[in-house]
């Protein structure tokens, strides 16, 4: 595997939720040594931090009264666990793809490929969801307003992702 590659999977432990640890596991050689408590401190730090991050983006792109954050905050809280959940998939996809790189089968590249798309639809109808929970709690507008800005922050996410993946080698 090439080194390009596990910096895709260690970037890919930065942002999303829960993944820093599987990406370590994926990335070390199986002899590596595991990470020392004082690194996996500094990692959940990290995390946390760029949680709050976007909490605050978000914070700030919604432009909420008092009422309206509290309903919101709600509805959000419980988002950002089923997205959190969701996004295991996408890690798991990616292990998936990082311990095949080298050897790569025709079969194996079309069900990574459908897993991947099955992910796009599955973050979608996600979405949607919570549109439709904001729009009956709030308003159409806020709902709308939530999802411009998930799609602004997934799709730099999504771009942070791709330019550290290599591409699928054309053949073995």
């Amino acid at each position: 595997m090439n080194k390009t590659f596990l910096s895709g999977v260690l970037a890919v432990s930065a942002i999303l939720p829960g993944a820093e640890v599987h990406a370590a596991k994926a990335a070390a050689p199986p002899t590596a040594p595991a990470a020392r408590p004082a690194e996996q401190d500094e990692l959940a730090l990290f995390r946390a931090s760029i949680r709050m991050e976007k909490r605050q983006f978000v914070a700030d792109a919604m432009d909420l009264d008092e009422a309206q954050g509290k309903q919101f905050w709600s509805i959000y809280h419980q988002y950002e666990a089923d997205l959190m959940k969701l996004n295991e998939t996408r890690y798991t996809l990616i292990s998936d793809y990082a311990a095949n790189f080298d050897t790569i089968s025709e079969a194996k590249a079309d069900a990574l490929v459908r897993a991947a798309l099955a992910f796009r639809k599955s973050r979608t109808a996600l979405l949607e969801k919570y549109y439709g929970k904001l729009a009956k709690a709030l308003s159409k507008r806020i709902g709308a307003r939530f999802l411009q800005i998930e799609n602004v922050l997934q799709g730099a996410e999504d771009v942070e992702i791709g330019a550290s993946l290599p591409l699928m080698p054309k053949s073995q």
